[in-house]
């Protein structure tokens, strides 16, 4: 998966500006006591989390003592930051939501190791054609962006090809999901149904992890959004779009999340237990 040119633009930024702190102030707290902002922006526009305004930009600039013309190369890289987050959003347009899922598949061939949690549905990469489907449907799904029923197919198409990792001895993939996400009524019935059957046989695929949260344990993270990781790259998802992460210690960080789930999950029969038990409630 190919990072766009505007996360490029925008981590060089922030790489800048952190840079920039560094030489005058310790800490992102000093920064932030000075400038009488709160230390969790300081954090983000460093992290190339929040791109910041030009205000802010010269703002930081003063506080640091840099040259004024330190400035007008900062202000720079946000209009081109700003410039080819434009042309990465018509490049998506044009490609479409299939496109993206196709550069899922591309870097998950080429990563040995992947993992996702999913708190609330049924991981991507154990879904079946007709769950992923419906799935696809749902209101705030690629249809709001303009998707057509031909690109929701090859988006379904893409999903399965990604589970060929599955049968993979190159590949080490875990899937850890809450209890919850087998009971989701984001599809219908009888497509749920069929879900758990598949996930149940998946269960016993030997390039496969697969662990389920019981509802009773104790939660080690906050169980918000679903994350993807890989050799050296997370992916956090919302559902307007997906936040790459690359710096070495947010990709650790992430790594102990995982583990943290791995921990508390239950895995071979009592993960299968679970997957009957949500069935039988269903068939109930």
């Amino acid at each position: 998966m190919t990072t766009p040119a505007y996360q490029r633009e925008r981590r060089r930024l922030a790489a800048a500006l952190k840079a920039l702190r560094a030489g005058a102030y310790p800490s992102g707290a000093q920064l932030a006591a000075h400038l009488g902002w709160a230390q969790s922006k300081v954090s983000r526009i460093e992290t190339g989390k929040q791109r910041p305004s030009e205000d802010d930009i010269n703002a930081w600039v003063a506080a640091t003592g840099a040259a004024p013309e330190t400035a007008a190369d900062l202000l720079a890289m946000s209009r081109t930051a700003r410039v080819e987050y434009v042309a990465w959003m018509d490049a998506y347009r044009e490609s479409g939501a299939d496109g993206v899922q196709a550069d899922i598949l591309a870097y998950e061939a080429q990563s040995a190791r992947i993992a996702e949690f999913q708190p609330a549905m049924i991981s991507g990469l154990v879904q079946t054609p007709e769950y992923a489907r419906e799935m696809l449907h749902l209101p705030c799904g690629p249809l709001s962006f303009g998707s057509d029923e031909d690109e929701i197919e090859r988006m379904v198409d893409v999903r399965m090809q990604r589970q060929r990792v599955l049968s993979s001895r190159e590949h080490r993939v875990t899937v850890i999901m809450l209890q919850a996400a087998l009971r989701s009524r984001v599809v219908p019935v009888p497509v749920l149904a069929g879900q758990l059957a598949w996930l149940s046989a998946a269960a016993g695929l030997s390039a496969l992890e697969l662990g389920i949260v019981p509802d009773e344990a104790p939660l080690p993270v906050y169980p918000l959004s679903g994350f993807r990781l890989y050799d050296d790259l997370v992916i956090v998802e919302s559902i307007e779009r997906e936040l790459e992460l690359a710096e070495p210690d947010q990709v650790a960080r992430y790594e102990k999340y995982l583990g943290q789930l791995r921990e508390v999950a239950a895995a071979g029969e009592e993960a299968r237990r679970l997957i009957a038990t949500a069935a039988e409630a269903l068939r109930g």
